[in-house]
């Protein structure tokens, strides 16, 4: 991924970047000197000097899980939380589309071999099974916010039975 970089002011600013510095950022029109839009790979520059943009990228798309406190305390001094701030959410989005495109092509490989699977299944399919784990397991809460609880649950259900730590109950057939 490469990020485009534009020189702009707070005027020349796509609407939605406006409204991004003004209520996300909550920095002044006059205080503007950065915006990433991580979805569109852009980074927004007003008044840095080149060389510290250039900086600024590197950190962004940077493999590093954490970035180095001694250089974001420096962004932090220098130019203040906004421009802190919009580095550290860009480095974790970017960091993001890396791990979802990792997951792309696990899940490409995996799909085939699920799908046979689920062709020749070595253990019966259990609707009253899998509704009973996902009522015991939700109790007016989701312990995995993206996924629903039964998707969970299942998940973990299926990890679990193809390791042999859960045994299939032949009672269920």
């Amino acid at each position: 991924m490469t990020m485009i970089i534009k020189k702009c002011t707070f005027d020349e600013l796509p609407d939605a970047m406006q409204m991004h510095v003004l209520y996300r950022e909550k920095i002044t029109v006059a205080e503007y000197r950065l915006a990433i839009w991580s979805n569109k790979d852009t980074l927004y520059y007003n008044n840095l000097p080149e060389k510290e943009i250039e900086r600024f990228v590197s950190l962004i798309e940077s493999d590093k899980r954490i970035l180095n406190n001694r250089t974001m305390n420096s962004i932090y001094n220098k130019y203040g939380f906004a421009v802190y701030y919009e580095i550290h959410e860009a480095h974790d989005a970017y960091l993001k589309k890396g791990r979802e495109k990792v997951a792309e092509q696990i899940a490409q490989e995996y799909f085939p071999i699920i799908e046979k699977a689920m062709n020749k299944p070595s253990i019966p399919y259990c609707n009253e099974l899998l509704k009973a784990m996902s009522h015991l397991a939700d109790k007016g809460r989701f312990k995995f916010k993206e996924w629903s609880t039964d998707q969970a649950y299942i998940y973990f259900m299926g990890y679990l039975l193809g390791s042999g730590k859960l045994e299939w109950e032949e009672q269920l057939l």
